[in-house]
């Protein structure tokens, strides 16, 4: 059983993820991880598609929360 302050494994790797594409492409980072689940859903790569959507979710976040960030490392 989770402690309640330690949050799910797949969740955590999804908001690393998020913010590691966010830091670099800036809000490009919504349209590339859209893309993404896209290209998973053609494949009918139902897991895979699921973890990007978490980093989805994460990325619109960030864009939310940073609205006048720019990519800076790409």
């Amino acid at each position: 059983m989770m402690s309640k302050n330690r949050i799910a494994p797949e969740l955590e790797v999804a908001e690393e993820t998020a913010r590691i594409l966010f830091l670099a492409y800036g809000h490009d980072a919504v349209h590339m991880a859209a893309r993404r689940c896209a290209e998973l859903k053609d494949a009918g790569d139902k897991a895979r598609r699921a973890s990007w959507r978490r980093v989805l979710m994460s990325v619109r976040e960030l864009a939310a929360a940073n609205r006048l960030q720019r990519g800076t490392i790409h």
